[in-house]
């Protein structure tokens, strides 16, 4: 607790003393402290959690309330274990009885509790592949939004579980510019940095503009390796740059310049690389509005956030949202699922007044 006080503290000096502009930016961003709704439980103990899983599922009926506080209460290394001794204890696989027990979104957000983050997201990458037809949105949702050692880790998980190369399938299943966009994503090449060359950023930042709103057509290639190669970081500046060079920003330039599946893409890692906390906050909410709801991307976020940062994104909703996050949940879904999804996200934080 003292240690997030310090760096708060630290965090307003900077935007005080710090003359705005890009290196502000990233200094703010560096000193952010990033929490999860959901921590280690500190007296864990795989057995009785194994235990309380099995008497809950065996016989008629099932014990909802009981799945829901085991699985929503341990971290994902901790469930791990469970599945372990679960099976150890029992000889079944606790995944199994789950689904045979449940039914529905209830069921996809438990069993999705139940993957390691690779199989979680292998998982997602397959559910838009397979099949008839392809989820672009779903295949943008998670290659643009992981880092090297989350793509190298979701393409193992999926050659161990489907026995597939995720890049062949993607290939396969894909066209033009935005099929080379996913495969330079899935390469894991992004520098990882934290150095900012100014200079270099200014020299993208031309190269950006002199390749889609300075010329006659579009050279995507020219945004497909910068956006892909290019940290985070660098990137903030290099958008800052641009903006001053056209007199556009960048997301208004890709809306110009590209369209479809590509534009969707190249905006998705450009939102990401300039706030991810804000961008999961607004993929939180498009979920969610109008009629309908998209589970998948709702079940997605919650689960991949849950442990790293959905504290700070359900700031970032209140403030851009008029509303909690909780309050949106429980006005768009119902029963075992909401219960779950709330349990997730945790309490809302009361904010004290300055």
């Amino acid at each position: 607790m003292e240690v997030s006080v310090q760096k708060t503290t630290i965090t307003q000096t900077v935007a005080r003393e710090v003359a705005p502009g890009p290196l502000r930016t990233i200094m703010i961003d560096l000193l952010v402290v990033y929490r999860g709704t959901i921590h280690a439980k500190e007296h864990f103990d795989a057995e009785a959690d194994s235990e309380r899983l099995y008497n809950a599922i065996k016989g008629l009926g099932t014990d909802e309330k009981t799945l829901i506080d085991v699985l929503t209460s341990t971290s994902n290394e901790q469930r791990q274990a469970i599945i372990h001794k679960y099976k150890s204890m029992y000889g079944q696989n606790l995944e199994d009885d789950i689904v045979g027990d449940t039914s529905g979104n209830f069921c996809k957000v438990l069993v999705g509790l139940l993957r390691t983050p690779a199989d979680f997201d292998a998982e997602c990458v397959r559910s838009a592949i397979e099949g008839f037809g392809t989820n672009e949105d779903a295949l943008i949702g998670v290659l643009c939004t992981s880092d090297n050692d989350e793509i190298n880790a979701m393409k193992e998980a999926y050659k161990q579980r489907y026995k597939r190369n995720l890049e062949k399938d993607v290939e396969s299943d894909t066209s033009g510019d935005f099929q080379r966009l996913l495969v330079s994503l899935l390469q894991a090449g992004r520098s990882e940095s934290r150095e900012i060359d100014f200079e270099q950023a200014l020299k993208d930042a031309r190269e950006l503009y002199e390749a889609g709103e300075g010329r006659w057509g579009t050279d995507e290639s020219v945004f497909n390796k910068i956006m892909v190669i290019r940290s985070y970081e660098h990137l903030k500046v290099t958008f800052n740059e641009y903006a001053k060079i056209s007199k556009r920003t960048i997301l208004e330039a890709i809306d110009s310049e590209m369209s479809g599946n590509l534009a969707k893409a190249m905006r998705t890692l450009a939102l990401f690389a300039m706030d991810r906390t804000k961008f999961y906050a607004e993929a939180l909410y498009k979920s969610m509005k109008g009629l309908g709801t998209n589970d998948a991307v709702l079940i997605r976020v919650i689960i991949k956030t849950c442990e790293n940062s959905l504290q700070e994104i359900k700031k970032v909703f209140l403030k851009e949202y008029k509303g909690t996050l909780a309050s949106w949940i429980e006005g768009d879904t119902s029963g075992d699922y909401r219960t779950t999804l709330l349990a997730l996200i945790g309490p809302e934080e009361v904010v004290e007044q300055s």
